[in-house]
């Protein structure tokens, strides 16, 4: 089904801009933050973690997620957004039935959305902290590191990239 669905479907619409808010959720929510023991998660048939973790993000994979978060944005403001826009069909069949088309594509930003608190300061708030374990995602790996020898003074200084800084302040 999710083949299908994603496969053909239009890049507007209700149906597309759900199915991108449950990619993003499933990326980050369906992972635990930390390692866990697997002695002590106890699988009950419903448990549908992921196997690796949030700490264990490489930057890559953060910067991956908060463009999919930025590209959502932009598709949730346009004045379409809303509308319910079905998938073609993958019959190769003609049985004489027309089908509806999908309604118009209007990519123009809906201005009572784009000036709502929600798309404004609680979309920046969730950007912010988003980047801000991209940042934290350079330095995990380095204190791990520490942690685990004995004498780590020789070690060089952790360097998190001038363009992940600048796109968290």
């Amino acid at each position: 089904m999710m083949t299908r669905l994603i496969g053909h479907q239009y890049p507007y619409g209700r149906l597309y801009n759900r199915t991108c808010i449950a990619n993003i959720t499933a990326r980050v929510c369906a992972r635990q933050p930390y390692s866990i023991d697997d002695a002590s998660d106890a699988d009950d048939g419903y448990n549908c973690q992921l196997a690796d973790c949030l700490i264990d993000f490489p930057p890559e994979k953060w910067k991956k997620i908060i463009l999919q978060f930025e590209d959502l944005r932009e598709s949730l403001l346009r004045k379409d957004a809303s509308l319910i826009v079905l998938p073609e069909e993958l019959s190769d069949e003609d049985d004489g039935n027309t089908q509806d088309e999908a309604p118009m594509e209007d990519d123009s930003v809906n201005p009572l959305l784009g000036s709502s608190k929600e798309f404004t300061e609680t979309y920046n708030k969730i950007l912010d902290s988003m980047k801000f374990h991209m940042c934290l995602s350079h330095i995990q790996p380095q204190l791990e590191n520490a942690m685990l020898k004995e004498n780590f003074a020789d070690e060089e200084a952790v360097v998190i990239p001038h363009d992940d800084i600048l796109a968290f302040e």
